[in-house]
């Protein structure tokens, strides 16, 4: 069956309301405490009009991802049981006076967003804040998930996540060539965006031992200092030395914004701390793709395109496993 695949988002405040709405059939949308606002007959906007695409383009098969539902943690799978525009009801919430567009639907299952058998491309997906979009782009992982016979609500943290990857593939491959590829492929599924920040963190400080500090610096302040990871080296006499680290879940060819960004690292130097090396790691542009005049260390800066990722991860995997790397 041919369907395509969107994110629905509610009003998570009112969370118990629409769990039992939908238990009836209903996935409610909100911009509807006016008959006016009837999406057949819209007469008063006032915000109902951003749900036409919803009430034009569902049709019967199609499947939602609703983040919210049914608890804070979950993110349901339902299913349209009508094409919206013929399904379509309109009515008000009594108590409410609200929630009046009314879509035909049954939830299929749940499943916590931090769970292993989530990918990254459906979280990152996830992440958008619209009240509805297209996630075909994800219809694998969707499908994965709808046919995956075992609980989907357990949540793993990204150290857990990492170290479970790390395990899976060594029970997976006896054969280390093998191994290596299966891992930096996995790898590439399960996390995307800054999730990488978090994932090469915990792999980092697998092969560099203490005292050597790994931490993750991104955030709403990486515009002043542009840096994703720091790793702190001690010196002498109280002194310390930094490796600035810029990550880019990129793929195809790569701008300069990211070395633009990593430049701004001499933000940490102070009198006891100097920032002595910078690197950008792009997780998926491939270093053959891109010219060696351009993008090799340029202005003190050390790309590391995918194949050295693979490498890199060859190291990580070296020092939790005892595998000898060669």
């Amino acid at each position: 069956m041919s369907r395509n695949y969107w994110g629905y988002r509610i009003d998570k405040t009112k969370i118990d309301f629409f769990r039992q709405e939908l238990a009836e059939g209903k996935l409610r949308q909100g911009w509807g405490w006016d008959d006016e606002q009837n999406l057949r007959q819209l007469t008063m906007d006032s915000g109902a009009r951003r749900n036409l695409p919803i009430f034009r383009k569902v049709k019967k098969g199609d499947i939602l991802l609703v983040p919210r539902l049914p608890t804070w943690n979950e993110v349901a799978i339902v299913e349209a049981t009508q094409d919206f525009d013929e399904g379509y009801d309109f009515s008000i919430h009594p108590e409410l006076e609200d929630f009046g567009h009314i879509f035909p639907a049954r939830l299929i299952k749940s499943f916590n967003r931090t769970n292993t058998n989530v990918l990254g491309d459906l979280r990152a997906s996830l992440k958008q804040v619209n009240r509805f979009w297209n996630m075909s782009h994800c219809k694998d992982s969707i499908e994965a998930l709808i046919n995956h016979d075992e609980l989907l609500i357990d949540s793993i943290g990204f150290s857990n996540r990492f170290n479970n990857l790390l395990t899976d593939n060594i029970s997976k491959s006896l054969e280390q060539t093998n191994f290596y590829n299966s891992f930096y492929q996995q790898m590439n599924k399960q996390f995307s965006n800054e999730e990488w920040e978090y994932a090469l963190v915990e792999g980092i400080r697998k092969i560099l031992p203490e005292p050597i500090l790994v931490e993750r610096t991104g955030g709403p302040s990486e515009k002043d200092h542009g840096t994703d990871i720091l790793i702190t080296l001690p010196g002498l006499l109280g002194k310390s030395y930094g490796i600035a680290i810029q990550v880019k879940d990129y793929r195809g060819l790569m701008s300069d914004g990211a070395i633009k960004q990593i430049q701004k690292a001499d933000y940490w130097n102070n009198e006891n701390f100097t920032v002595i090396d910078k690197y950008v790691i792009v997780t998926r542009c491939l270093e053959d793709d891109h010219p060696e005049e351009d993008f090799k260390d340029v202005d003190g800066v050390t790309i590391l395109f995918a194949e050295q990722l693979e490498s890199l991860l060859k190291d990580i995997a070296t020092g939790f496993i005892g595998l000898d790397r060669n």
